[in-house]
């Protein structure tokens, strides 16, 4: 019987993905802000009542409204949590007592992709027949189907809090929110680094932050500690100063175009060293087939083949470890060559640095959206890793175009 049970649900599980394209396969389950299509089964389609809540909760949360702060204000203004209103069919009560919003309910909600129209099926699982415990399945292990009915929430805007979602990570309840958590990253162990409160020896001295790798002993890291309010002022003027340079397109463009021809110089110059080492190793495999022969037949002595044919395994083993770090050194030259013409990114980048320089307070969504990662190394050097090439063309190149800045503003001041 149990082995049956087991062949059933594993065909059963076959089924679904090879049938995932077809309309009778989804399981529309309710979610808030939307409700089973009364003609067409399995089917979801958008409930008007509360589709406006949906968009004011992802709206606050991408505009940099912390979890608890969007709980509150759903509480305060006595709108009912998910079960409430499918329970009861109202949307705000101001004689609630329960069904109250939560964190974990609101978050779940975030992170949903039904409300930009996708379903996502096998998103949890049994272990086995025999242990009855639910995991989590891997994202590549979902059956996810897009486009299976109308999207509250546009794209760019779902993209935008998981991006916000991903850098804040799971605590929600932090007493200081830092402008930099979430984008900090150890340059040696790759871990996310801590800001945490100290206080000097003084007696009543006041706290103050400051970035360290925690439990690096036990990672095998080194020890770092960086006072965060000067390193977050530090970071915050290399940022505008970059934005600005990027901003002033006659500055831009007098260095990127050189830029770009460095890039291709450099792409050229890998694929001579990845063709001169592919030549090495087929004359070190020639080498190794000719030695086996003249073994055979007794021109050289087992132990000549056995020394010389090491060391030259051990040269093949060198060069193709050094081709291997050529190539990914050729993948990434690519991504930083862009098109000169105005893309879609492009638009969005001027878009975004314009908002940004306008801003009198930072905000750290601006911070996300242009920042993939900062990290710090055990000498307290500091690499910036935007999510735009244009962008870390200019962190890569600072100096040079801070001295075309300084001779742009020589010349404007000479004719004035």
């Amino acid at each position: 019987m149990i082995i049956m049970l087991k062949t059933f649900q594993r065909k059963l599980e076959v089924f679904i993905r090879k049938n995932k394209d077809k309309a009778n396969i989804y399981v529309a389950l309710q979610h808030i802000g939307y409700k089973r299509n009364p003609s067409i089964k399995n089917k979801l389609i958008i409930d008007e009542q509360v589709k406006n809540i949906v968009e004011k909760i992802f709206d606050m949360y991408a505009n940099g409204h912390g979890s608890v702060e969007i709980v509150n204000y759903l509480n305060s203004n006595k709108y009912l949590s998910p079960t409430g209103y499918r329970k009861t069919g109202l949307v705000q009560d101001e004689n609630k007592i329960n069904y109250n919003w939560n964190e974990v309910t609101l978050c779940n909600m975030l992170k949903n992709e039904v409300y930009i129209g996708n379903t996502v099926q096998n998103k949890k699982s049994v272990v086995s027949y025999k242990v009855h415990k639910i995991r989590t399945v891997e994202k590549e292990n979902q059956i996810r189907v897009n486009n299976t009915h109308e999207a509250i929430i546009d794209k760019d805007i779902f993209e935008k809090v998981q991006c916000i979602l991903e850098k804040r990570g799971t605590n929600t309840k932090l007493k200081y929110d830092y402008l930099l958590r979430g984008l900090l990253y150890c340059y040696h162990c790759k871990r996310k680094l801590q800001i945490v409160l100290k206080k000097n020896s003084r007696k009543n001295a006041q706290s103050h932050p400051y970035i360290i790798c925690a439990d690096y002993k036990k990672r095998g890291c080194y020890p770092l500690s960086i006072n965060y309010e000067k390193f977050e002022k530090h970071i915050i003027y290399v940022v505008k100063k970059i934005c600005k340079i990027y901003a002033d397109k006659e500055i831009f463009y007098s260095i990127y175009e050189k830029y770009q021809n460095k890039i291709l110089d450099i792409r050229e110059g890998y694929k001579r060293k990845i063709e001169q080492i592919d030549k090495t190793i087929l004359d070190i495999n020639n080498n190794l087939d000719k030695m086996y022969m003249d073994k055979l037949q007794g021109i050289i002595l087992e132990e000549d083949y056995i020394r010389v044919s090491q060391k030259l395994i051990f040269d093949r083993t060198n060069l193709t470890k050094q081709k291997e770090e050529l190539e990914q050194r050729l993948i990434g030259s690519e991504e930083k060559i862009s098109s000169k013409n105005k893309t879609t990114e492009e638009k969005q980048l001027d878009e975004l640095i314009e908002n940004f320089l306008k801003l009198e307070q930072i905000d750290k969504i601006y911070l996300y959206r242009l920042i993939n990662k900062i990290e710090i190394d055990k000498d307290k050097n500091v690499y910036i890793y935007f999510n735009f090439s244009k962008l870390n063309s200019i962190n890569e190149n600072l100096e040079e175009f801070i001295k075309i800045e300084e001779l742009i503003s020589e010349k404007s001041l000479k004719i004035s």
